[in-house]
């Protein structure tokens, strides 16, 4: 199992999963309980399409098992979230696979302290002056699942491919902070046969750039002077926010949700218990998160006129499977899956 390009034919990989309606039985409030019940089975609904259609190009799909209880994955206050996006997770460059701890005490393992016992005690609030919140992260234990047949597999190094993109004999790495390395050089030392190259995105990498094939990107403004222009055809993308809500984008925060689903006491649970589940819809360029699942074949969660023009222009078929609540998870296609083996 391998991936080096990520525009090969797409051979294994997986698709995220969502907690089922039936986990948020614990929320006492009928109308916040009714909504998420609302956005779960929604969810639920929308990733087991993606899945049949990625099946459908001859994908073995994965899919990571959940928690059906809240008990099972709260923490003090903090309810961990559940594995949405693989693709923020781990990754897998030529024959190695990168990834975290695959289990829930990762976090624990990084601040543990030298008279620290190995597992956390059982119901404390806090430990060591750090409280229980701040010692659970996520629940990666899903990830014991995945194969192994992998020539090597490296545990707790911060690489996954929503900061990386595989282009055969280049890698592509986004950073957090601008000017900063992130991973490249912890790349170059990996990959010592590949370029390496640094793109200053301050964000993840797959929701800046997404190169389809070695003659088509897309990209967010920004971007465009990091591509060769002489033999690659740039499209500069329109973000998500500005495409949909026009001039009412000052109207809409980090998230967003159908009017039927919308009240001051669901937005002020999702703040208050929530958020850390979600991310900042006013950055996001849900066009750029597509999945190519072959050279002539990409999956993309949105319709846009312009950009499948551009993609049939160059013999590539776009294919629609809508993520209903793209604007509340802030996550597309490419998010809600990650490579597992390509054809090389």
């Amino acid at each position: 199992m391998q991936v080096n390009a990520h525009w090969n034919k797409l051979q294994a990989c997986v698709v995220g999963s969502a907690y089922p309606p039936e986990f948020y039985s614990f929320i006492d409030h009928a109308d916040i309980r009714s909504n998420l019940e609302t956005i779960a089975q929604q969810t639920c609904e929308d990733l087991l399409a993606l899945q049949r259609l990625l099946e459908s190009f001859d994908v073995a799909v994965t899919r990571p098992s959940v928690a059906t209880n809240v008990d099972q994955v709260q923490y003090g206050s903090k309810i961990l979230p559940a594995p949405l996006t693989p693709r923020d997770h781990f990754g897998v460059i030529d024959t190695t696979l990168f990834m975290p701890t695959p289990d829930a005490l990762g976090v624990w393992r990084q601040m543990q302290g030298a008279d620290w016992p190995k597992d956390p005690p059982q119901g404390i609030t806090e430990y060591d002056g750090h409280s229980v919140e701040s010692l659970y992260n996520y629940d990666h234990s899903w990830m014991t699942a995945l194969p192994n047949d992998y020539e090597h597999i490296v545990l707790n190094q911060d690489v996954d491919t929503a900061m990386v993109q595989r282009l055969g004999d280049t890698l592509l790495c986004g950073n957090w902070i601008s000017q900063h390395a992130h991973i490249s050089e912890y790349l170059t030392q990996q990959f010592p046969n590949k370029t390496v190259k640094l793109l200053d995105t301050q964000g993840h990498l797959d929701g800046s750039v997404c190169c389809v094939s070695p003659e088509l990107a897309f990209v967010s403004p920004g971007m465009e002077n990091y591509f060769d222009s002489k033999h690659t055809e740039i499209y500069t993308l329109t973000n998500s926010i500005n495409k949909q809500f026009k001039t009412a984008k000052n109207k809409i925060g980090q998230w967003w949700l159908p009017t039927d689903l919308q009240h001051t006491e669901f937005d002020q649970y999702i703040e208050s218990y929530l958020k850390h589940w979600l991310g900042d819809i006013q950055e996001s360029y849900f066009d750029v998160n597509m999945l190519i699942v072959d050279p002539a074949n990409v999956v993309t969660s949105n319709y846009d006129e312009q950009v499948f023009r551009v993609l049939e222009q160059h013999g590539i078929t776009a294919h629609v499977s809508p993520f209903r609540h793209q604007m509340f998870w802030d996550s597309g296609i490419h998010c809600l899956t990650n490579d597992l083996d390509r054809q090389c």
